[in-house]
């Protein structure tokens, strides 16, 4: 260039392509051309140094390259270029420009973190401006000091601040200022928790920019309204919000904004586990932020592709994604970009399972913080080293990481920081056995997650919540927590917390003794776990199906799936599930009768467990290997070792443990003929169990379920011993505690009166009452293990009579084709028959239903008597009524059976092949235990209803849903019939056909004394079906027809008796509580008797026992008399197999009725 002009005119023509290419975002060649241009203007040839144009291209380049560098992150030259500004504009005396550059500066301390510094400077700026009138700029200093206040955890002094630069900027009428002070409030409100006062400010920033046309400002708003709706789980909204931000970035051409709006879809889309097409938005954004040289941007949508490709399963990839990232952030000097690189670097090999990889990568994330004095990234880094030592046991060092997490986020004021370290804190003092601690660490986090409204957290919590209640004993409160969870992690698609919810519900159904479908639980977790990579999951699932094999007695499906858990957890370092691996297969080989071996495992067990300090499952251990050394006959040990998981037991209140300790040390000083103690010890494990029950207070299904599992060894063992000792009196009140306590307590509830049987042997009184109320009858109590009958007949006068049968020897159950008693019952109503269904109208529904779903061996029912089913009476004969034959001298037995029992038909026992049945000497009628007849006794005088009756009929039941498909149900012409019939006998109108529909039925059904069913039913569910309710064109559901046992339960019967002339109406599931079905549903509801049916039986005889039994109840009658006399005009009139007269059975008091009296209301109403 020949002279300055040129030259100036060059640099001009430079700083304007340099400004255009910032401007287009292409820094780099921006700042190049910068360089170029200095170097040009400071030529000392050219003779332009101390030029006025000089200073201004000066300035004006410094400028670009500033923002620039700022734009790219490069807060080192950007700094640089500002103080070069600065000593210009000192220079020159332009104080104004100096204080604005000023700001400048300290934004760039803010960007290094150097906020001390920054804040210096603001403040020294901010009182500059005030005192030379600056209105504007003194709002901007305030602003940017309620923004370093902030950082520096000052929040009350931030929001003052603010709070001053909004009355400044509303004072002089700055709507753009007053917009950037909403929108920094917004952004205060949102870090400290307040959603909806954050949603508030940006709500007024958004107004304020559009009535201005600011549209970046309203993009920024939008964005930042979708930030707040994601974090309050309003996903949907976020997303709206989210798109109308990114549309306008695209219409401004604001390409960064237009990156981070991509960016942000795809956060929201991965939440709601659309991960494909939130990998589509990172790619979209990470291709912006490349374009335009925004480094800090690439790296953060690099760290978003690997999480997004991390949740996809494509490790590899996602780990590539990170260590891009990391290597950007590096470059950059962004050292809490690095921080949480680290971070995510550390999730993903946590979930990989290499653990111990992760712990090191946490480790330099809070290094890094700490350097740079960053406290915001800290509590969930140390949160997530606090979680690994818990995986690896090391509980006392993850409480250290969890407190001092929880202390800085206290102190930043990180209100979700709180939550996760309550939360954290909870999982290790679980992990220890101090669950009443957990419980209060857990509802401190749940309360601060209900003010800041984060519903992923609040799924989390509820079921770390449900899991303390769960191993407290409590299974009501546990489930009530996991059925919250459930629902939240569905919606907002939390893959993980659907897992452990899934895990969760298993557990319920193993308590519930639904092992089926608990499997079926622990499988749809597994399922999740392997789709999500998810290694430490994949084990928990694999030992929970484990688990749940053993209750199924697979034990080689147990043994598969307990190593395959234990070589995942050993992989990845988690010695939790090592330790209930080692438990799991000691179990199945102690079912092998390995003791060696179990014992082997059972030792790892407790090793493994003692050095994480996990007392539940060191309790667990002690107690499975003093049962193993009670089996191998080394009672030392064996007290030695449940001694300790005695103490250890009661010490952490886990009392599931407790009970089958105590079990385990009465079992072994029986052994040692140390009668006294196991006496103790058994008392000592009833009382534990009543604890545990009553914590399942209102819950039947649990209550049931804990008999099960842990409730019959205890009684039974107990009430067998007292008979050995010769307190047979005794040993009736401990049989009670087991026999329809669940019914009794409904029963109790519905009568308003009290129950007092329990585990206090004070309470064993009042049984001589309810035997003297009942003249001319003998109780035949009845009870039986695995080979031998015990038998109880009380009589009026007070007398009772102890007696067993025979032992029953092993060839005599191996000729029956069964193992044990209970088999041998439970089989005894198969060998009865059914009738062809030529003969039979079908009334039940389980008919609707495939074969392969009924009971075993009912395929073989079909047909007639046979010799056979002759010589199993007698068999049953033999056991049951042979040993008190002589004693049973009164005119009604009144039999109180257990379990199978209840599918015997005792009426028709014989005494020999052929020979005479019980029936024909004695009337029969069954109670499910002496205190629900003694509630039937006591109940008010007034209670039950005098007149009236219901009949329901032959109900139109049609084409519906039933059990996911469509059936459709027959008429019924034999029960409508039979509901004619016993109308025109009672004087009453019968529902029939369509008029006996759900609604009419349970509208009339608590106000009447006798209610009469023929319809179709199901009694293992039980159901009976009536006639739908009138509706559209669609397909009725089962609620619109079915009556159900929780129909009944919800609805206070006043019947005297019920009859329920379906088919198998006395069947249902067989439980230690008794027969779970629709009649006991009845008795539970109210009704004092119910008259059921054991099996269906030929229509012509079923029409002539109806005609008989009611005649003779209109008659006056007791129920008990008419069943005896129907029975035995069957006999005499032809239907003389057992298949054709036995299957009815009188359930619960001795009514009758005055249909005289019923009679007379009836003609006066008519009158």
């Amino acid at each position: 260039m020949n002279n300055r002009a040129d030259t100036v005119k060059t640099l001009r023509i430079c700083i304007c392509v340099a400004t255009f290419l910032q401007n287009t975002k292409r820094h780099l060649q921006a700042i190049e051309l910068c360089w170029e241009c200095l170097v040009l203007l400071n030529n000392t040839a050219l003779g332009i140094t101390d030029h006025l144009t000089y200073k201004l291209c000066k300035r004006h380049i410094y400028l670009v390259m500033f923002n620039a560098c700022m734009d790219i992150c490069d807060c080192t030259n950007a700094e640089r270029c500002v103080r070069k500004l600065l000593s210009m504009l000192h220079d020159s005396g332009e104080t104004i420009l100096e204080g604005i550059v000023r700001f400048v500066l300290a934004e760039i301390y803010c960007r290094q973190r150097k906020f001390e510094q920054a804040k210096k400077l603001f403040e020294i700026e901010a009182e500059n401006m005030k005192a030379i009138g600056e209105r504007r700029w003194e709002a901007i200093g305030y602003n940017a000091l309620g923004y370093v206040s902030f950082s520096l955890h000052e929040y009350q002094k931030a929001k003052e601040y603010c709070e001053k630069a909004l009355a400044i900027s509303m004072e002089i009428g700055d709507k753009e200022g007053e917009a950037t002070e909403y929108q920094i409030l917004g952004i205060l409100f949102e870090k400290l928790g307040g959603y909806q006062k954050a949603e508030e400010f940006f709500k007024k920033a958004v107004a304020i920019a559009t009535e201005i046309g600011d549209k970046e400002g309203e993009a920024t708003n939008y964005k930042n309204l979708g930030d707040v709706y994601a974090l309050l789980g309003e996903y949907q909204k976020a997303t709206e919000y989210y798109e109308k931000a990114l549309v306008i970035n695209m219409e401004i051409g604001d390409k960064k904004g237009e990156a981070v709006g991509y960016g942000s879809l795809g956060n929201v889309l991965a939440l709601l586990g659309e991960y494909q097409k939130a990998k589509e938005f990172f790619e979209k954004a990470v291709a912006i932020a490349t374009e335009i040289g925004d480094k800090e941007g690439e790296a953060t949508n690099y760290r978003d592709l690997g999480d997004v490709y991390k949740l996809l399963g494509e490790c590899q990839k996602a780990t590539e994604y990170y260590e891009k990232a990391l290597v950007i952030n590096m470059e950059i000097g962004d050292k809490k970009g690095e921080a949480e690189c680290y971070g995510s670097l550390g999730n993903l090999l946590a979930f990989l399972g290499e653990l111990q990889k992760a712990k090191e990568c946490y480790e330099k994330a809070v290094a890094i913080d700490t350097e740079i004095g960053y406290e915001g990234g800290e509590p969930a880094y140390y949160g997530n080293l606090g979680y690994m030592l818990r995986v690896f046991g090391e509980y006392h060092k993850a409480k250290e990481y969890l407190e001092k997490a929880l202390a800085i986020s206290m102190k930043i004021g990180d209100k979700r920081g709180v939550v996760k370290s309550y939360g954290g804190l909870g999982d290790v003092f679980a992990s220890l056995g101090e669950y009443y601690k957990a419980k209060e660490y857990y509802e401190k986090a749940l309360a601060i997650n209900m003010e800041i409204g984060d519903k992923g957290e609040e799924a989390k919590i509820y079921a770390c919540l449900g899991t303390v209640f769960k191993f407290l004993g409590k299974f009501v409160n546990a489930k009530e927590y996991f059925e919250k969870a459930h629902p939240i992690n569905m919606a907002i698609g939390n893959k993980k917390g659907e897992v452990r919810i899934y895990e969760c519900l298993g557990y319920v159904f193993l308590v519930l003794n639904e092992y089926q479908k608990a499997k079926d639980y622990f499988e749809k977790a597994l399922t999740i776990s392997i789709e999500t990579g998810d290694k430490l999951d994949q084990a928990h699932c694999y030992l929970h199906i484990g688990r749940a094999f053993t209750y199924l007695r697979k034990y080689r499906n147990a043994k598969e799936y307990a190593e395959e858990g234990l070589s995942i957890a050993t992989e990845i370092g988690d010695r939790e599930s090592q330790v209930n691996a080692f438990g799991i297969l000691g179990c199945v080989f102690e079912w092998f009768h390995d003791h060696k071996k179990s014992e082997e495992y059972y030792k790892k067990q407790l090793d493994i467990s003692s050095v994480i300090g996990n007392r539940r499952a060191v309790a667990a251990s002690y107690k499975n290997l003093g049962e193993v050394c009670r089996r191998t006959g080394e009672y030392d040990r064996a007290y030695e070792y449940l001694e300790r998981a005695r103490v250890i037991s009661f010490d952490i209140a886990d009392i599931h443990t407790e009970v089958l300790t105590l079990l385990q040390l009465s079992f072994l000083r029986l052994s040692q003929s140390k009668t006294q103690e196991a006496f103790s010890y058994l008392h000592q494990c009833i009382t534990k169990y009543e604890t545990l029950r009553n914590f399942q207070e209102g819950n039947e299904q649990f209550q049931l379920g804990l008999l099960e599992q842990l409730g019959t060894f205890p009684y039974k063992r107990l009430s067998s011993l007292l008979c050995s000792v010769g307190n047979p009196q005794d040993a009736i009140y401990v049989e009670e505690l087991r026999r329809s306590r669940c019914l009794a307590d409904l029963m109790a509830q519905n009568f308003s009166v009290e129950n007092h049987i329990s585990a206090d042997p004070k309470s064993w009184r009042g049984m001589e009452e309810i035997v003297s109320k009942e003249r001319s009858s003998a109780f035949l109590y009845i009870s039986y293990d695995d080979r031998r009958v015990s038998l109880w007949v009380l009589k009026a006068n007070g007398d009772i009579l102890f007696r067993q049968c025979e032992e029953v020897d092993k060839k005599t159950l191996m000729d029956e084709k069964v193992s044990d008693l209970n088999h041998f019952f439970k089989l005894s109503l198969h060998r009865f028959g059914i009738l062809p269904k030529q003969k039979c109208e079908d009334r039940s529904l389980s008919e609707t239903i495939p074969m392969s779903l009924h009971d075993e061996n009912e395929v073989d029912l079909r047909g007639e008597d046979t010799k056979e089913t002759e010589r199993r009476l007698s068999v049953c004969f033999k056991v049951i009524i042979v040993p008190v034959a002589d004693l049973l001298t009164d005119s009604e037995i009144i039999i109180v059976p257990e379990r199978s029992l209840y599918r015997v038909p005792f009426a028709a026992l014989r005494d020999k092949p052929g020979g005479k049945c019980l029936a024909e000497t004695f009337r029969i009628r069954i109670v499910p235990s002496l205190t629900t007849l003694k509630l039937i006794q006591n109940c008010p005088v007034d209670y039950h209803s005098q007149t009236g009756a219901l009949v329901v009929g032959d109900p139109k039941v049609g084409r519906v849903h039933y059990r996911g498909e469509i059936h459709n149900f027959t008429s019924l012409t034999g029960a409508r019939k039979e509901a004619e019939m016993i109308g025109q006998l009672l004087g009453v109108q019968p529902l029939l056909g369509e008029r006996a529909t759900r609604e009419a039925v349970l509208q009339a059904i608590n106000s009447v004394s006798l209610i009469h069913i023929a319809a179709h039913g199901n009694p293992d569910r039980g159901e009976i079906a009536l006639s739908p309710r009138p509706c559209s064109n669609n397909i009725p559901e089962e609620e619109d027809y079915l009556l159900r046992i929780s129909d009944i339960s919800k609805v206070k019967l006043r019947a005297k008796l019920v009859v329920l002339s379906c088919c198998h109406s006395g069947r249902g599931e067989i439980k230690v509580e008794g027969v779970i079905g629709i009649a006991r549903a009845f008795l539970a509801s109210g009704a004092r008797s119910v008259l059921v049916t054991l099996w269906a039986i030929e229509d012509e005889a079923t029409e002539q026992f109806m005609r008989r039994f009611y005649k003779h109840l209109v008659d006056g009658l007791s129920a008990s008399e008419c069943l005896h006399q129907a029975m035995k005009w069957l006999r005499i009139i032809g239907f003389s197999k057992v298949s054709q007269w036995a299957p009815f059975m009188l359930i619960g008091d001795n009514v009758t009725f005055d249909f005289t009296k019923q009679r007379l209301v009836l003609f006066q109403r008519i009158k």
